[in-house]
């Protein structure tokens, strides 16, 4: 849908083809050097991204600022913005912003001024580039169409009902499973609404009636659960694997598990943030042994792999065991219907 417009929107400048997210456009660069197709273009590609990987950068956020929050730099490196990751809301916009572009173009393909408007509306390169700015005008065309079509009503949930709240330091498995509940839970009524055709506060109340239950209860129970809680990286596997620097520094549980996953899936280069204020760090597994590089100065650290080290859950995480428990007790609090694999021991 945007292509057609792209000499009216000002063409390509600066990509040989389309555009492509190689690095985080600042305000200036793109005051000053980009079309309104390529800003069009590279916001609807970062969102599409976010989309695909909002788990990862959601479990990485620590609430703090960029330069030290892993979740706002995988953010930028991926979907080629930066956001105010230590500010309240940040989870729920990460969440909701995919969804609202696409509740927004909807609206412009029902709309008689049709898309074009929509591209010249809802995007400003002139704008602030974080994901607030780029959302925000988004959002107001949402708002001014939204009301002013006949009998309109929003399909999409809240920020909150699809939003994790604060997890405390220290919270037990049953708050943290309960919290991630009550989101799966909503994110269920959400498809549900969007397959019967109806708006999301609407199906939130039939959802609950005995004549919807079993279907409601396909996309929503224990098994659906347990298998979103694990494809979301929540459930801890427990590697029994740290990596260390030659002097015997061992990195933290989230750097840790990121240079395991590059090291298993056999990536030759790794980037990770380490320290309090997110220096940057080349992992480089082609070197033999395999070296932690500082990317400012090219300074070359060895490290290494130790097996059979008991491994500790990060933050909000789960052992298997500590899930199943939790979803045994919202089985009992009759919270979760139980699905048709749950153990007959669970229900007794």
């Amino acid at each position: 849908e945007l292509l057609p417009y792209k000499s009216v929107l000002g063409g390509i400048r600066n990509f040989k083809d389309f555009p492509k997210i190689d690095h985080k456009v600042k305000a200036e660069e793109f005051r000053h050097g980009y079309t309104d197709f390529e800003y069009v273009y590279l916001t609807v590609l970062g969102l599409a991204l976010l989309h695909t990987n909002v788990e990862e950068i959601v479990r990485r956020c620590n609430g703090k600022v960029y330069t030290q929050n892993p979740g706002v730099q995988l953010l930028e490196v991926t979907c080629g913005m930066t956001m105010h990751g230590d500010r309240s809301g940040a989870t729920a916009l990460l969440r909701s912003a995919p969804q609202s572009l696409i509740e927004g173009f909807r609206l412009a393909k029902e709309s008689k001024r049709g898309t074009l408007q929509f591209f010249r509306e809802a995007f400003d390169r002139k704008a602030d580039p974080c994901l607030e700015g780029r959302m925000g005008r988004i959002l107001e065309y949402l708002e001014k169409h939204s009301r002013a079509a006949p009998g309109a009503s929003s399909t999409t949930p809240p920020w909150e009902d699809v939003s994790l709240g604060p997890i405390p330091d220290g919270a037990k498995p049953d708050f943290i499973v309960g919290e991630h509940l009550r989101v799966f839970k909503n994110e269920c009524t959400w498809r549900w609404a969007q397959a019967k055709g109806m708006d999301y506060q609407t199906a939130k109340a039939v959802a609950g009636e005995a004549a919807a239950a079993a279907e409601f209860e396909k996309l929503y129970n224990a098994d659906t659960f347990r298998a979103a809680m694990r494809a979301r990286g929540i459930v801890a596997e427990p590697c029994g694997v740290q990596w260390q620097t030659d002097t015997g520094i061992a990195y933290d549980v989230a750097v840790n598990a990121q240079i395991e996953r590059a090291w298993q899936q056999r990536v030759p280069k790794v980037m990770v943030r380490i320290g309090p204020k997110g220096w940057k760090y080349e992992i480089d597994f082609s070197r033999r042994p395999p070296v932690q590089r500082n990317t400012k100065t090219q300074k070359e650290r060895p490290i290494q792999r130790l097996e059979g080290v008991a491994s500790r859950p990060e933050k909000g995480k789960l052992t298997a065991v500590e899930l199943e428990e939790a979803v045994r007790y919202y089985i009992d609090l009759c919270t979760l219907p139980p699905g048709p694999t749950t153990p007959s021991w669970t229900l007794a």
